[in-house]
């Protein structure tokens, strides 16, 4: 698979938003703020992990259909991996 640039993006705002957390951590900031921001890095990555199996999903279901096959196998990978990252 290839990560496209909305992926790329979307993870080093994540990147960005995590130093910021190490900043505030550095700078003896609020813990409610601090729990904020993290909040917000998790939700983040949460939609780079959504983002990256549904387009992963696409392909290999595609590739499946081709093949011959229904791409059941795929979507089941998918939605483990979607389990897992909970």
């Amino acid at each position: 698979m290839e990560y496209n640039v909305k992926i790329v993006n979307r993870l080093k705002r994540s990147d960005g938003q995590l130093h910021g957390v190490l900043n505030m951590i550095e700078e003896g900031r609020d813990c409610a703020a601090i729990v904020t921001q993290l909040s917000a890095v998790r939700a983040s990555l949460d939609r780079a992990i959504s983002l990256i199996v549904a387009e992963n999903l696409v392909e290999c279901v595609q590739e499946s259909i081709e093949e011959g096959s229904t791409g059941e196998e795929s979507i089941q990978q998918a939605i483990s991996l979607l389990m897992k990252s909970r």
